[in-house]
């Protein structure tokens, strides 16, 4: 059987000539594979070495499963999570969710947490620093700013002991994030060299996240029988379209992702005339 071509970017704007797309998942899927295998490694770390690091970051494109390797990491630790989603969290919340989070061993994975257009990211960013000092002894967290209702219902002190580790999932980048000249200088204190937080960094491309979205297309199942989205997963037919919609269509399409390909699956099932038009539609722009 013929191996399929494409025309893929290396770039945002240059097009390679036609290539061997089996040969090139290939030799380049095999480091993606590994980047995301890391960060399951570096959680499990994480959660087995008690005395070390306070904070983990994990950054990276949304989409391509950053969230479901830090799940596996702590999983196979078992390890006492708590997983919150933190896209719009306010300072107090954040200094509530420490307090409930504040035993020894304990992990609170901060997921979706992005703070360049947080307003309070600058007071959260300092609860942060708190939390993650890199030493053995408890970290003392403190709310300097009058208590809430619920903090006082709780019996949430002002001042407490912090023993317990996080772990930061962003899809902001740090080359974004130093963009900001409010938080760089803040930010340099978590993940920057030195840092309270271990960075992980995917800097993906389009090309690269098309290559990993393939890979689990045709690996993983992601859309058959290891499909989140559809009990059952999709029919192969389904799979097939979208399979050739993401290769046809990869030079007009402004990002490619796993949850794109999701999209795209449902939208074919959903609107079998016009399901092409919406999938462009919704890849009209980038995040």
């Amino acid at each position: 059987m013929q191996t399929a071509k494409l025309g893929l970017l290396t770039g945002q704007n240059t097009i390679l000539d036609a290539i061997d797309v089996q040969t090139a998942i290939q030799t380049q899927t095999g480091e993606l594979i590994s980047q995301m295998k890391t960060i399951e490694d570096t959680a499990y770390s994480f959660a087995t070495k008690k005395d070390g690091v306070k904070g983990m970051a994990v950054m990276g494109p949304p989409g391509v499963g950053k969230t479901e390797q830090v799940v596996k990491g702590l999983a196979n630790a078992n390890a006492s999570v708590e997983y919150t989603k933190g896209a719009e969290m306010s300072a107090v919340g954040f200094y509530e969710t420490l307090w409930h989070n504040r035993e020894e061993h304990r992990i609170l994975v901060l997921d979706d947490f992005d703070l360049k257009n947080n307003p309070q990211a600058t007071q959260i960013i300092g609860l942060l620093k708190s939390a993650t000092e890199n030493h053995y002894k408890p970290r003392v967290v403190e709310w300097r700013k009058q208590p809430t209702k619920y903090m006082q219902t709780e019996g949430i002190e002002r001042k407490f002991e912090y023993w317990g580790q996080i772990i930061w999932i962003t899809n902001e980048m740090p080359a974004t994030l130093q963009k900001s000249k409010k938080l760089s200088q803040h930010l340099r204190a978590l993940v920057g060299p030195g840092g309270r937080f271990s960075p992980i960094v995917l800097d993906w491309n389009k090309q690269q996240k098309y290559f990993w979205t393939c890979h689990l297309i045709d690996n993983e199942g992601m859309l058959s029988h290891n499909c989140r989205s559809k009990r059952g997963g999709h029919t192969q037919e389904t799979i097939n379209v979208v399979k050739d919609f993401l290769k046809r269509q990869f030079p007009n399409l402004i990002d490619v992702s796993p949850r794109f390909a999701t999209v795209v699956a449902e939208n074919y099932e959903l609107w079998p005339d016009d399901w092409e038009e919406k999938c462009l539609a919704v890849n009209s722009f980038e995040w």
